[in-house]
């Protein structure tokens, strides 16, 4: 075996493994096809050839920064004006802090 082919060999086993891994995991068929720098075709075909069972999608929320930008305001929204100012105070000066380099 040529130097190039056991690379590849060795190239072939580790995303096969990386492939094992990820298919058991949390992760969305985009994040694994990103993770394993290969097209949707491709991570389908490797799992066929390995016969790793049929799995779902997971389910999770990915709020937008608008939904975020609600979320905090309600959350703000319920602090006093003591925590209002004291959070303010807090996060002006770590704002400070990162500025010169200083740590709190």
């Amino acid at each position: 075996m040529t130097p190039e082919e056991l690379a590849a060999s060795k190239e072939r086993a580790n995303k096969k493994r990386q492939l094992h891994r990820l298919w058991a995991g949390d992760s969305s068929l985009d994040e694994i096809c990103d993770d394993l720098g290969m097209t949707e075709d491709e991570v389908l075909e490797l799992a066929l050839s390995l016969g790793l069972p049929a799995r779902q999608e997971p389910e999770f929320f990915l709020p937008s920064p608008e939904e975020i930008r609600l979320e905090c305001a309600k959350i703000r929204a319920g602090w006093s004006q003591m925590e209002r100012e004291s959070r303010r105070s807090a996060a002006w000066s770590a704002r400070l802090d990162n500025a010169t380099g200083h740590d709190t």
